[in-house]
């Protein structure tokens, strides 16, 4: 059986690198799974993935973007956050333009693809059918192939990334959350609640490893 991707329980881990945008998707991913809502977790957790290729992308650098999109005029250079930058640039074009990069691979590609033709399938038969170890085991090779991979930086240096002068933020906190981004969905408010929880569950765990160290 597959373990239990971490990226779902625990999205704060900081080898992931994410957005707190990203850690809500995940969160919500992981109370859907929970809740046996199977079909909708796959919304959730291709809203974390779209928007970790949108901020890859951006890392690597705008320049060299803007030279491969179609339609330079679709993204917008001006907005003051992540979501109004690309809110006119195609979802699954994205996988496309991430690929050409060369920001993700072609497994990549090819496993977002699928998660991209499941969670649009309308077929509530064929959604019923989904089980949990499906859901687990691509989210577990979309972690493996996407989450974990380190960014790709433009090693030329002339295509400066979100440092562009034209992609500033409003707030040098904006830098990390881009709080806008973070979706509104059924489950945000429920997720706000929960991510705390976690958050303070974490912060005990560790205080209490704090103090058993003194006696080891």
């Amino acid at each position: 059986m597959i373990n239990y991707p971490n990226v779902l329980s625990n999205p704060f881990d900081p080898v992931y690198k994410l957005s707190d945008a990203e850690k809500y998707s995940l969160k919500e991913c992981d109370e859907l799974i929970s809740l046996e809502k199977y079909s909708y977790s796959f919304f959730a957790f291709w809203n974390a993935s779209i928007i970790n290729i949108q901020r890859r992308i951006e890392f690597f650098g705008i320049d060299v973007f803007l030279n491969i999109i179609e339609k330079k005029e679709e993204f917008n250079i001006n907005g003051n956050n992540l979501k109004d930058r690309w809110l006119n640039i195609n979802e699954y074009k994205i996988l496309f333009y991430g690929k050409k990069l060369n920001i993700i691979n072609h497994i990549t590609h090819d496993l977002l693809s699928t998660l991209f033709w499941m969670k649009s399938n309308t077929n509530e038969e064929e959604n019923k059918e989904i089980t949990k170890d499906e859901i687990i085991a691509l989210v577990y090779l979309i972690e493996k192939n996407l989450f974990l991979k380190p960014y790709k930086e433009d090693l030329r240096g002339k295509n400066p990334a979100i440092k562009n002068t034209k992609l500033k933020f409003r707030r040098k906190e904006d830098m990390s959350t881009d709080t806008n981004a973070i979706p509104r969905t059924y489950h945000n408010i429920l997720m706000k609640s929960g991510v705390k929880a976690f958050e303070d569950s974490n912060n005990l765990n560790k205080n209490k490893d704090k103090l058993l160290d003194k006696y080891c």
